[in-house]
């Protein structure tokens, strides 16, 4: 018997936790936690899965630890200034000792140094981004919007200033060194890493597109590899849409070809322009790029997706206005989605993020 228990953040004042019975079928809510206003971004610690860190994505920005039970009761330990405004994104780096942070709305982000037990936060080292581009705001900030860890360097993809910033550890803490150039007005959102590819969803042109890694300090600029489209062929005629989560799937025994995983969100404020059967999850092969196929959800602006199980066999994501939660199996080697089961809550979860306990 497979049981999961997943944690969910949201834009409610809770972190929920939620028990997925593969044998059944049934995807069902455990408890639900408290965690301040607004708790969006949820990471485990990856040396140290009792150990939960959560955004406060609000002006000014919190971050939030909290030890995890088994069966995914919080109690919170700590909590710190995200030294900026709305963080939309935290990551555990991969030492288990620092937590990254990006606020989205304050051109900054900052980098926390844990104690030993990895449950409370002692010091935090800053990094500010300077740089504009069609999507900055009035005040010329960029915004940035998730951080990624790729070898000794940390990638940060910049919706406002259209770029995918690098930085480098330095006696003082990590400091911008360079950054990868996207399309102007394209709003960069998410990332992944393959070997020496780096591919980006662009949430306002509704692409995605891979690229290479220039060596660090070099002249030579990123080659352009290829640029799709996220979307579907048939969206509703009018509707407005934007591109979300992007995840690659880890080489795992039952799957060892990695796909990208890419979320459509159609933010349509006209009903009539809403696509019954929900957005897609755009499923596509890293090398080369290209599109395998579309899976209409049934959920409405997605938000929140993760994977999970031992290989990675199961996808879950959220509508953060409609449909509620849905779990899939991931079939045919990868290339496709198979519904398993929803669960539709109390209609305002408002999910999302993710993490597989």
């Amino acid at each position: 018997m497979v049981n999961l228990t997943i944690l969910a953040g949201s834009y409610t004042t809770f972190i929920r936790a939620l028990s997925f019975n593969a044998d059944a079928n049934s995807l069902s809510l455990l408890s639900q936690s408290p965690a301040g206003s607004n708790p969006s971004w949820i990471a485990l610690n990856p040396l140290n899965h009792s150990v939960l860190y959560a955004t406060n994505e609000n002006s000014p920005g919190g971050l939030l630890s909290f030890s995890v039970t088994a069966s995914g009761t919080l109690t919170q330990i700590d909590s710190f200034d995200s030294g900026g405004d709305d963080p939309a994104y935290l990551l555990p780096l991969n030492n288990g000792k620092e937590v990254a942070i990006m606020n989205f709305s304050s051109s900054n982000g900052s980098v926390m140094t844990l104690t030993s037990d990895f449950s409370k936060f002692t010091s935090s080292s800053p990094v500010v981004f300077v740089g504009s581009g069609p999507n900055a705001d009035s005040q010329d900030r960029s915004h940035p919007h998730e951080v990624v860890e790729v070898g000794n360097e940390l990638f940060v993809p910049d919706l406002g200033a259209d770029k995918i910033w690098r930085l480098g550890r330095s006696a003082s803490g990590f400091q911008t060194t360079g950054f990868i150039q996207q399309a102007a007005g394209s709003g960069p959102r998410h990332i992944a890493v393959k070997d020496n590819t780096v591919f980006a969803v662009h949430e306002l042109d509704n692409t995605l597109t891979s690229q290479t890694i220039p060596p660090l300090n070099s002249a030579t600029p990123a080659t352009l590899l290829a640029n799709l489209t996220t979307l579907p062929p048939d969206i509703p005629t009018g509707s407005t849409n934007g591109a979300a989560e992007l995840i690659l799937s880890s080489v795992t025994e039952k799957y060892p070809q990695q796909f990208l995983y890419a979320s459509n969100r159609n933010v349509s404020p006209d009903p009539r322009l809403i696509d019954p059967r929900g957005d897609t999850i755009a499923i596509f092969s890293p090398e080369p790029l290209q599109l395998v196929k579309h899976v209409y959800t049934g959920l409405n602006q997605i938000r929140g997706m993760a994977l999970g199980g031992v290989n990675q066999e199961y996808l879950i994501a959220a509508g953060l206005t409609g449909g509620g939660v849905a779990i899939f199996q991931r079939t045919n080697n990868g290339t496709d989605l198979q519904l398993l089961a929803r669960f539709n809550g109390t209609g305002s979860d408002q999910i999302s993020s993710f993490a597989f306990l």
